[in-house]
């Protein structure tokens, strides 16, 4: 007889489909075996649900965890145990660090400072910019994909790097296209967002009129660069998703192209959904996110678009900055982003229980959706025999208020603090060992190991 690694009993097992009663069975950081009953059965370590739904663990494609190079925001400890504690077993870190993963080298250096510290799975995103002799060494390296950062200016970049024109954006494009990768796209056209400050500023209009950041990021802005990047997936084959979607007009563009043929996918994060500009005034900088949170109507279609699918993967964009950053500064230079990689789960949860979106749509979006698209299905974002064991234990009569102390992230400020929320994450199984339980982070750095399309399992 088989003696299990772990064996987690008495689980209600959600997968986009269906939620059955059973067991989960893992042997070396693998699930071996899904059953009805676990009697009989011997393991290292037996965990008993009680009824509890398990998850695939979740995976987020959007964070930023500050390491290396600005490391007094986060880095990739604090950022993972966050990651734990919400639930997440997978990240996708972006490259926009110091020096910025935009070669091999670069990359390397990220690479072992993540084994290092990680206590969840990792990706390591590249930028996109003027790099096409380094595209093949880069996916060869481990890369999980491309970010094209089109609120990027070039003087933001290394010297000798710049955002390409279209014309080299096409080749690189056609680069990645060959590998089926995928680019990561923040859409906004960055010389409209400059001519609309420029003139707002001209205006006078100054730190404490909040509604100048959304005015200066209208939703054509988005337009904008959701044409652009769409003639290129079409020019190339390149398969493209838009991260941190914000507008209805946005949602609308992209479900047009998609029917048209278009391998486009987007994702959304809690900020965009929970928040509206009206809430400016009482948040000020803990809502300064880019692309900017815009009016309710966009707020209420992107929870709409979400719950129903159009939009595939939540990702939560978690940016944290110093609090002299975020509320200290005028309001034209407060830096935007926010946290949120711990209570992304926790907000959705809460909404299963309002019954405004179904468990089901919940692990299709934070596990399902993600892994597909960029290639790491089924390793990830399902339970079954032969997938990674990175589950997810969450307790939905869980009555609690989010506050700023239980943070793991260096930045403990969170726009959610004092929501009250039912519905949390108490355990988290990163390849078969237990690293979060009961908000506690019980597992070791380095622990995580990096995820990429091109992996064999």
């Amino acid at each position: 007889m088989d003696i299990y690694d772990l064996i987690v009993k008495n689980a209600k097992i959600v997968s986009p489909d269906s939620i059955t009663d059973g067991c989960v069975f893992v042997k070396d950081g693998k699930i071996a075996a899904v059953g009805e009953s676990a009697e009989g059965a011997k393991a290292q370590k037996i965990v008993d649900a009680g009824g509890k739904y398990v998850l695939p663990g979740g995976v987020d494609v959007h964070v930023h965890f500050r390491d290396p190079g600005l490391t007094y925001k986060e880095d990739f400890s604090t950022g993972s145990m966050a990651a734990a504690a919400g639930g997440i077993t997978t990240v996708f870190d972006m490259p926009n660090v110091q020096p910025p993963t935009l070669s091999v080298e670069n990359f390397q250096i990220k690479k072992k400072i993540a084994e290092e510290k990680s206590y969840v799975n990792y990706g390591i995103y590249a930028y996109l910019v003027n790099n096409l002799d380094q595209i093949d060494g880069l996916i060869d390296a481990g890369v999980c994909g491309f970010k094209w950062d089109l609120s990027t200016f070039d003087w933001e970049l290394p010297e000798g790097y710049y955002l390409p024109d279209n014309n080299e954006a096409a080749d690189i494009f056609r680069a990645i296209a060959k590998h089926d990768y995928v680019v990561t796209v923040h859409a906004e056209d960055m010389e409209l967002v400059k001519n609309y400050t420029e003139h707002l500023k001209e205006e006078g209009r100054d730190e404490k009129d909040f509604y100048s950041h959304v005015e200066a990021r209208p939703d054509i802005v988005e337009l904008s660069a959701l044409y652009r990047t769409f003639v290129l997936s079409e020019v190339s084959g390149c398969r493209v998703h838009i991260t941190h979607l914000t507008s209805k007009r946005g949602l609308e563009l992209i479900k047009e192209f998609q029917r048209k043929g278009t391998p486009v996918t987007s994702d959304v994060g809690p900020a965009w959904f929970t928040f509206s500009a009206e809430d400016y005034e009482k948040f000020g900088g803990g809502i300064r996110v880019i692309p900017a949170i815009r009016y309710r109507k966009d707020s209420d279609a992107l929870w709409k678009g979400l719950a129903s699918g159009d939009i595939e993967v939540l990702a939560t964009d978690h940016a944290p900055h110093s609090n002299d950053e975020k509320f200290n500064r005028t309001w034209w230079d407060t830096l935007p982003g926010t946290i949120g990689v711990q209570t992304s789960l926790p907000i959705l949860l809460d909404r299963v229980n309002k019954g405004e979106i179904t468990i089901n749509r919940v692990v299709d979006c934070m596990a399902a959706q993600p892994s597909k698209i960029f290639g790491l299905y089924p390793r990830k974002g399902c339970i079954q025999p032969g997938a990674d064991a990175d589950l997810t234990i969450v307790d939905m009569e869980k009555e609690w208020t989010v506050t700023h102390e239980e943070m793991y992230s260096k930045t403990k400020y969170t726009p959610y603090d004092g929501f009250q929320l039912k519905g949390k994450p108490v355990m988290t199984i990163v390849m078969g060992s237990i690293v979060m339980e009961d908000g506690k982070i019980v597992g070791k750095p380095g622990h995580g190991r990096m995820v990429n399309p091109k992996q064999e399992w």
